[in-house]
C-alpha cells in the first residue's frame, strides 16, 4: 500500500551523486547501491533492503532517462525540498482557475481531474508511480506559477501554453487517468 508522497524524493543523495551528473556517473552510482543494498546481502534487513532497492530502481528510472530527468529537476527546482502541499494545494489550484479567462475554463476541467489524481497519491490514497506523478507535479506547477513560457498576466494567451502543458500530459497519461477513474468509480461504489 503506498503511503503517499507528501515530499519529493531527492532521487541525487538516494544516488550519492550531484545534481550535474552524467549518465555515466549515474548508472555507476545506481549499480554500486544495488549491489550495497540487495536484499541477499542484508538478510538481517531484508525488509529495508526490498525497500530501498525499490527507490534505487525508481531513482534510476527517472534519472536514466534525459526527458524524464528533465521534468523530475524541474519539479525538484520548484519544490527545493518542501513538501508538496506548500505549492500544490486547494486553495492556490482554485484561485488559478477563477482568474481565469472565461472562454477557458471549460478546458480546465480537464485540470480538476488531474490534480484530483495528484492529490489522491500525495496523500496516499491511490498509487501511481513516482515518475508518473513528478509528471502531473511539474504540470500543475508550470499551471500555478505565473512566470512560465508565455506570462498569464496577459488576457487568454497567457493560458494556451498552461494547457498545451496539461493537454500533453493528459494525452501521455490517458491509460493511467482511466485507471484512476475506474478506482474513483469504485471507491465510489464502495461507499
Amino acid at each position: 500500500m503506498n503511503t503517499g508522497y507528501n515530499q519529493l524524493p531527492n532521487y541525487y543523495e538516494l544516488l550519492g551523486i550531484d545534481s550535474k551528473a552524467s549518465q555515466e556517473e549515474i548508472k555507476q552510482s545506481y549499480l554500486n547501491r544495488v549491489k550495497e543494498w540487495h536484499p541477499d546481502k542484508n538478510l538481517d534487513r531484508s525488509r529495508e533492503a526490498e525497500e530501498k532497492t525499490k527507490e534505487l530502481n525508481e531513482a534510476y528510472h527517472i534519472l536514466s532517462d534525459p526527458e524524464r530527468r528533465k521534468a523530475y529537476d524541474r519539479m525538484l527546482q520548484y519544490t527545493k525540498g518542501k513538501k508538496f502541499a506548500e505549492y500544490i494545494n486547494d486553495e492556490v489550484f482554485k484561485n488559478k482557475i477563477k482568474k481565469a479567462y472565461p472562454a477557458l475554463k471549460t478546458a480546465l476541467e480537464n485540470v480538476r481531474e488531474l490534480y484530483s489524481i495528484f492529490k489522491d497519491t500525495v496523500n496516499g490514497n491511490y498509487h501511481l508511480h513516482p515518475s508518473n506523478l513528478a509528471m502531473i507535479g511539474g504540470g500543475l506547477l508550470y499551471f500555478i506559477l505565473p512566470a512560465d513560457f508565455i506570462p498569464d498576466f496577459i488576457p487568454f494567451i497567457g493560458y494556451i501554453d498552461d494547457l498545451a502543458v496539461l493537454t500533453t500530459i493528459m494525452n501521455s497519461l490517458k491509460e493511467e487517468i482511466s485507471e484512476y477513474r475506474n478506482w474513483k468509480e469504485k471507491k465510489g461504489v464502495q461507499r
